[in-house]
């Protein structure tokens, strides 16, 4: 799992092997423009920008992040999108979604 940060926002992406289109977050509870995007600088000095939609505030990217480096699962809190679109679905708990 890994994070990409920008000021007080942030979103994931979850690979389960090495070539893996993997997941990234999607925030259902995002109110903002559809077409807000969010812009990450890379450590390699690249820039991306990736939809404000994708984003969740950092203490939720901390959390999720702490929560899989001790669980070894993506955290449940977390709503996320199969990006590598193989039918897998991620459990997501709405009653567990208090962040």
């Amino acid at each position: 799992m890994c994070a990409l940060i920008n000021g007080e926002w942030g979103w994931l992406m979850y690979l389960r092997y090495k070539g893996d289109a993997g997941f990234s977050s999607r925030n259902i509870k995002y109110k903002g423009p559809a077409e807000s995007t969010i812009e990450y600088r890379l450590d390699n000095g690249q820039h991306d920008e990736y939809p404000a939609s994708w984003a969740y505030p950092v203490a939720v990217i901390e959390h999720a992040l702490q929560f899989f480096q001790t669980q070894q699962i993506p955290p449940t809190f977390i709503h996320w999108h199969n990006d590598s679109e193989d039918g897998v679905e991620l459990e997501y708990k709405t009653a567990n979604n208090q962040l």
